[in-house]
């Protein structure tokens, strides 16, 4: 083997790894900005959420507070429990929107995660990753229906 036909080779590998890694870097790029807009937009609804529920509870507490000036301190002392705020239904509310947020907000991201990387195996192997979608999608259902029919059976 001469020396031009080694250095044509690696030319050419590398060529092909150079193409590859800016493949990998513009799918990367796009994964990126699709995960943070679902980041940003989630932190956004949990802000409000959070900052709606702030207020009511501070408006709860402020009432609450005013009545027992009001009432002076030997209703307060009489009956403590009177005078404690109902903030509770607005907090787990609040708790739950949050749970709920977070978790769709981690299967959005796990999804366009897998998407991308199912996006760079796809350039690497030459195939379109809507292509190896559609393939797996409907080894999915025929593999479900196969299970229906033995099931029936």
């Amino acid at each position: 083997m001469n020396f031009e036909t080694v250095v044509s080779e690696v030319k050419d590998r590398l060529e092909t790894v150079g193409g590859h890694a800016q493949d990998v870097a513009e799918i990367s790029l796009a994964t990126l900005k699709q995960a943070n807009k679902i980041v940003v937009s989630s932190a956004q609804d949990l802000f409000k959420t959070h900052s709606d529920t702030i207020k009511v509870v501070f408006e709860s507490t402020k009432t609450s507070f005013e009545k027992a000036i009001a009432d002076g301190l030997k209703a307060v002392a009489a009956n403590p429990v009177s005078y404690i705020p109902d903030s509770r239904e607005p907090i787990v509310a609040a708790f739950n929107d949050t749970v709920g947020t977070v978790t769709k907000t981690g299967e959005k991201l796990a999804k366009v995660i897998k998407s991308g990387y199912e996006d760079v195996a796809a350039k690497f192997n030459g195939t379109t990753a809507k292509a190896t979608r559609t393939v797996k999608k409907t080894a999915r259902k025929a593999t479900s229906a196969a299970k229906k029919t033995v099931a029936a059976a």
